[in-house]
């Protein structure tokens, strides 16, 4: 669940708060067949008085918080103690950032003390430029060409390009094997309806899972027509009558 944290309120409670982090920001470079990284917090109680955390959480469920291996939650002048994230990499790749929200005790619902942000390089071993391919509205509906190139120290190869709509023509060819591919797209329109949106699923023989399947887009914008109400027309001006000399 992701929480709104309004700005203001977490500047003026952090001021207030006697616990301190060494560093809010953790860099995390994970290797391509990493299922989980985890990145540590220090912090010490910089105050005269003893400082309690009451709640602890990651805005999202692919991230799990753990403060200290006992949980120890209350904290003594000069105590000090650490947070440790652990995140799930699932299939998420390329650079992300996590975020761990706390509370201290005296912090409002809306009001954490703290903000820590783990960032996460993942790599991405089998790139595709772009990852959707897009035919403005009114463009010709020529060829487009995505470039796949492979990411690793050993060769990767595309084995199989499938279209999930047919209205997008696809030809696979290879640049140079195990290393680069282009896969050229071409819209054909039928009669009067447009391709609209295709979901390409690509097959490599990557060793590592969760790279092995990767997915492209491609869409034709279509023109919207938007019907103007009908113009109401008053009754013919008449002519005004002629005057009869006499």
């Amino acid at each position: 669940m992701k929480l709104f944290i309004p700005i203001f309120a977490f500047v003026t409670f952090s001021l207030n708060a006697q616990i301190t982090f060494e560093s809010t920001k953790q860099e995390v470079n994970a290797a391509a067949d990493a299922t989980v990284v985890q990145a540590d917090f220090s912090f010490s109680n910089r105050g005269n008085k003893t400082e309690e955390i009451v709640r602890y959480e990651s805005t999202c469920s692919c991230m799990t918080v753990q403060i200290n291996d006992n949980g120890k939650l209350t904290y003594a002048p000069n105590e000090k103690g650490s947070l440790r994230a652990t995140f799930n990499l699932e299939n998420f790749s390329g650079e992300v950032d996590k975020t761990v929200l706390i509370w201290m005790k005296g912090d409002g619902e809306n009001s954490p003390s703290h903000q820590l942000t783990v960032h996460i390089r993942i790599p991405v071993l089998v790139v595709i430029e772009p990852k959707t391919l897009e035919w403005k509205s009114g463009e010709a509906l020529t060829k487009k060409i995505i470039k796949v190139k492979m990411n690793h120290t050993e060769p990767i190869h595309l084995l199989s390009v499938k279209m999930g709509n047919p209205a997008f023509l696809t030809t696979l060819r290879t640049v140079t094997e195990g290393s680069e591919y282009d896969i050229e797209v071409t819209p054909v329109q039928k009669g009067d309806e447009q391709p609209g949106l295709g979901v390409m699923h690509l097959e490599t023989d990557c060793k590592i899972e969760k790279q092995k399947q990767q997915m492209a887009f491609t869409i034709v914008r279509q023109v919207v027509a938007i019907s103007e109400p009908p113009v109401i027309l008053g009754p013919a001006p008449q002519a005004p009558p002629e005057k009869i000399s006499k």
